[in-house]
């Protein structure tokens, strides 16, 4: 039963914590190294996951301690070259009348980003967390998950388009 229940959570998270680990890491052997450990390490701890509806965020939360952990006095992490952005870009992507030069300059600009502005973008669009589990993971309180949230899509905005955050093209308000 116990193995049943590791293989699940493998087959149901691998995907999402990989990408998650080479968007932050930009290397393929690291990111493989920081999903192996963080999987070691919820093997070792399955009996503290009191909701398995919650896994996910609680296995990010492992990841990002073990990509620390793996960073831990080397330089500021990076993000995003080579990840896969079309689970980034969120209820965004499903949108037909995207411009497809705003997604190719979608990696260039969350590099601009500063790291917490880039994370926060990251558990929302790309691992589809709800603002209630980005609250719990990150240990802050629910309005400083939303305003955070709020003015890293602003700068992305800016960086994208180069409007003012608040403009749309046509001069109102977006």
């Amino acid at each position: 039963m116990i193995r049943a229940g590791r293989e699940a959570l493998v087959e149901g998270h691998l995907d999402a914590l990989h990408s998650f680990a080479l968007a932050w890491t930009r290397n393929g052997d690291m990111a493989g190294d920081v999903v192996q450990r963080t999987f070691l390490k919820a093997f070792e701890k399955l009996h503290q996951l009191r909701d398995p509806g919650a896994a996910r965020g609680w296995l990010v939360s492992i990841l990002r301690n073990e990509i620390a952990h793996e960073y831990r006095g080397r330089m500021r992490l990076v993000a995003w070259d080579g990840a896969d952005f079309d689970g980034l870009a969120g209820e965004a992507a499903q949108d037909e009348g995207i411009d497809p030069s705003l997604l190719a300059a979608l990696p260039s600009a969350l590099d601009q980003l500063p790291d917490p502005a880039r994370e926060i973008l990251l558990l929302r669009f790309q691992q589809d967390l709800s603002y209630e589990q980005i609250s719990e993971l990150l240990g802050l309180p629910m309005g400083t998950v939303q305003s955070r949230l709020h003015r890293a899509k602003a700068a992305l905005k800016v960086l994208l388009t180069g409007l003012p955050a608040g403009k749309s093209t046509a001069g109102g308000v977006a």
